[in-house]
């Protein structure tokens, strides 16, 4: 599960960010359980959500050797989310998607802007990947201002489970 090119744990504003693992479980289930948080996420889930979520993210990084990290505050250990670059389906095509989700006392800090530049700068230079894509809520502008101070361009419209959603593209060059 190490990988040379993409590294299993960071340190990004305050927060530590490793590999999804059990440790974690209590943390995703609090987020996935936040009616605030998931509003823009396709809604609450349950605990049983939380334990596959983990090994989902999990078996992404044991398959392709990089994905999503999971995020704790450094000053109080409480957990503080995800983020990372994970394979995706769009449009029928295999793609590769930037995605963060921060909890409520870690947002506006600028750590998911900071986790965006990380995620995609190790995608294109140590992955060779050439280009990433973004998606969320037309109503999220919080999420697309982070995009564009990521780089992204907007690219279109789109309906994601029902909802409507803003493609984002970010090329290597």
């Amino acid at each position: 599960m190490l990988s040379m090119l993409f590294p299993t744990v960071v340190e990004i504003s305050g927060l530590f960010g490793d590999v999804p693992h059990e440790g974690h479980l209590s943390g995703v289930e609090t987020a996935l359980g936040d009616a605030d948080m998931m509003a823009k996420l396709g809604g609450v889930r349950d605990p049983v959500a939380a334990k596959a979520f983990i090994r989902r993210e999990r078996a992404h990084w044991r398959e392709h050797h990089y994905g999503m990290w999971f995020f704790r505050d450094l000053d109080t250990g409480r957990f503080a989310g995800w983020g990372g670059i994970r394979r995706s389906e769009l449009d029928g095509r295999d793609v590769v998607e930037l995605t963060y989700a921060l909890t409520a006392p870690h947002r506006g800090r600028g750590a998911a802007t900071e986790i965006g530049k990380l995620a995609t700068r190790l995608g294109f230079e140590n992955l060779g990947l050439s280009e990433i894509v973004a998606v969320t809520q037309t109503a999220n502008a919080p999420s697309e201002a982070v995009l564009v101070r990521c780089g992204f361009s907007f690219d279109r419209a789109i309906v994601r489970n029902d909802q409507p959603h803003v493609l984002y593209r970010l090329g290597a060059d």
